[in-house]
């Protein structure tokens, strides 16, 4: 192996004619390094950043040409066990096999993938641990149960909630992708598994009346065998065997989203989730302010058959559109932030920042630009019909909140209607995205 082999081989320099190794074998090696590299990533502890992977940067550098130097490097800190180093003297250790013994392997996978990345020091969770047995115990129970036997669901034509599922799926899957590439495994854990199943529980709890529809679970289960594969690859090797494919999951190819997700579609079913919950969360605190008597005006009695009115607003009062500019006017596009200290300062400049309104107002608004993004939200627009959504999922209101009667109604419609049960400053509480309700007996 003279430098004139080692040159060939790893440099891309001619054959030394001269040499006495066969050339047969010399292309072996040379294919194999051309194969493995440039390797795609070094994983390793934080300790060794100030010697072994500084110096496999200056080797690689050293030796090879720039097309075969490293393409990522990755630390990680060290383990914790439940919040607390471990430590052979204090006998608070967990082994691997230890850890599959008492949890499984799955079980004790997920939670090492939910204990953190980064080069913070990651936290094994034993309590977690515990959850996630029950969590893959329940989910395959339900796989098994759907599978036996789909009767219940529905065939046919999509509805609306079918489609704002299937939007909602085909995201988490282009979400999930990208933090499996950029080896965020906490976060591909949070969408793969977690938000996967908090968008079927809410697809199960809002078309309870009809039933889900049989394509579209089928497909979810799919789609949660296939995202969790990396990480809980036991767990979806038996959801592939209920689904009776012939082969390993380990041979299936990641789900492809055929088309772009429909944003407008995700943003109304979370606007959905949204308004459902604080419905739920504004009678529950009336409710609790009436029972301790602290001076909160009973509009309705809650133990009577109860309606209620929703009134949405279609643009923001004067007041507000002057908040809005000045947020505008210090939002720093680049870095997608709004300095707290400049909105200070612009509201004492123009006289508002005696308004107690104004500062909860804005805080709001910095919500409303990340959850709708910041142009939309300056736009002072909600990219969909608040009416139209909120008129599809009323049955669904009407059941989970014990409703006898749900009026839509546009603010600036219910501001010029008189009598009981409209109350202005009420309507004038609503505003675009945030709808305001009044609850009342009939």
């Amino acid at each position: 192996m003279t430098d004139e082999v080692w040159n060939y081989i790893f440099r891309n320099g001619p054959w030394p004619e001269s040499s006495t190794i066969p050339k047969e074998k010399a292309d072996i090696m040379k294919r194999e390094f051309d194969y493995f590299y440039p390797f795609d990533i070094r994983s390793s502890g934080k300790d060794l950043i100030p010697n072994h992977l500084t110096f496999c940067i200056y080797v690689h550098a050293a030796l090879f040409p720039e097309d075969k130097w490293p393409l990522g490097i990755r630390t990680n800190g060290h383990l914790m066990l439940n919040g607390q180093k471990m430590s052979k003297s204090k006998g608070n250790t967990l082994t691997m096999r230890e850890s599959v013994e008492k949890f499984g392997a799955d079980a004790t996978r997920l939670s090492l993938a939910d204990a953190g990345d980064g080069i913070e020091d990651a936290n094994f969770d034993e309590k977690t641990a515990n959850a996630n047995i029950l969590r893959l115990h329940t989910l395959i129970g339900w796989c098994e149960e759907i599978i036996k036997d789909d009767s219940a669901l529905r065939t046919g034509e999509k509805n609306y909630h079918d489609k704002v599922f299937e939007e909602e799926v085909n995201d988490l899957i282009n979400i999930t992708k990208g933090h499996y590439e950029n080896t965020n495994y906490k976060d591909a854990l949070k969408y793969a598994f977690y938000e996967l199943q908090s968008a079927r529980d809410w697809y199960r709890e809002v078309t309870s009346d009809v039933g889900m529809h049989a394509a579209l679970v089928k497909y979810w289960i799919r789609v949660s065998a296939l995202l969790v594969l990396p990480i809980a690859p036991h767990f979806s090797e038996h959801i592939w065997t209920l689904l009776g494919e012939p082969k390993s999951v380990q041979h299936a190819r990641w789900p492809e989203v055929t088309k772009p997700v429909d944003r407008v579609v995700i943003d109304a079913g979370a606007y959905m989730r949204e308004t459902t919950k604080t419905m739920r969360d504004a009678e529950l605190g009336l409710l609790k302010k009436m029972n301790k008597g602290k001076g909160a005006q009973a509009t309705y009695d809650p133990k009577k058959p109860k309606a209620v009115r929703i009134y949405v607003a279609t643009g923001f009062p004067e007041w507000q559109d002057q908040c809005v500019q000045i947020v505008k006017d210090v939002y720093d596009a680049e870095k997608d932030k709004v300095d707290d200290a400049k909105v200070r300062d612009l509201l004492k400049d123009r006289g508002m920042i005696k308004d107690k309104r104004a500062m909860p107002f804005i805080q709001a608004f910095k919500k409303r630009m990340v959850q709708f993004g910041a142009q939309t939200a300056f736009n002072r627009t909600v990219p969909f019909s608040e009416v139209d959504v909120l008129n599809e999922f009323l049955p669904y209101l009407k059941r989970t909140l014990d409703l006898v009667d749900v009026e839509v109604l546009l603010a600036d419609d219910a501001k010029a209607k008189d009598g009981p049960g409209f109350t202005k400053s009420i309507i004038e509480s609503a505003e675009p995205g945030s709808p305001a309700f009044e609850y009342r007996n009939v």
